[in-house]
C-alpha cells in the first residue's frame, strides 16, 4: 500500500510523563470509573460499618491497610508504564523514529522491527499534552507525538480510527 503521510517523531521526558500520566489517569478515573470507584466505595463502607459497630481499631486498621495497598497498586502501575516507555525511547537513541500513515494502517518505526498496525486494531485515540495515545487494548497504548505531525495526517488518522470519538487536544 501507499504511504500517505510520513513524519518524524520526537520524544522527550516531558512528553513521556504526559503520556503516562494521561493514560493512567484516564484509564482509572474516566474510562473505567465504575471499576475504580465502586470497589473503593465498598471498602470505605465496610470500614465505616466496622468503626460504628464497636470495632474502631479494626475499622481504622483495615482502612489504612486497604488505602496503602491501593496506593501501592496505582503507583506500581504508573511506574511500570513509565519504565516501559522510557525503555522503548532509550532503545531508539541514535535513530530517527518515523510515523508512516498508510491506507491499510500505521507503521511506527520504533526500537524493534516496524510492523503494520492495521486501523481496526486501534480502539481509541486519547489526546494528552503534546501527543495522542493510540489505544490498542485495556493496558496497551502507543504514544504519537504531535510536534512534527501535519494537520492533514492527523485528520487522516482521525478518520480511520472508528468508532471512538477523538477529543480535541
Amino acid at each position: 500500500m501507499t504511504e500517505r503521510y510520513v513524519f518524524l517523531l520526537r520524544y522527550d521526558e516531558k512528553l513521556i510523563r504526559s503520556a503516562v500520566n494521561g493514560f493512567v489517569t484516564r484509564a482509572l478515573f474516566r474510562e473505567n470509573a465504575a471499576r475504580t470507584f465502586v470497589p473503593l466505595a465498598l471498602m470505605i463502607f465496610a470500614c465505616v460499618m466496622l468503626f460504628f459497630s464497636g470495632e474502631q481499631e479494626l475499622g481504622v486498621a483495615l482502612f489504612l491497610a486497604l488505602s496503602a495497598a491501593l496506593a501501592i497498586f496505582v503507583a506500581s502501575g504508573w511506574r511500570m508504564h513509565l519504565r516501559i516507555m522510557r525503555g522503548k525511547v532509550d532503545a531508539m537513541r541514535g535513530r530517527w523514529p518515523m510515523a508512516r500513515l498508510r491506507d491499510d494502517g500505521v507503521i511506527i518505526d520504533g526500537p524493534g522491527p516496524a510492523s503494520l498496525l492495521e486501523w481496526p486494531q486501534i480502539k481509541a485515540i486519547w489526546p494528552v499534552e503534546g501527543a495522542w495515545l493510540l489505544i490498542l487494548a485495556t493496558n496497551h497504548f502507543i504514544t504519537l507525538p504531535l510536534a512534527n505531525a501535519p494537520q492533514e495526517a492527523l485528520d487522516f488518522l482521525r478518520a480511520h480510527v472508528s468508532p471512538s470519538p477523538v477529543e480535541r487536544a
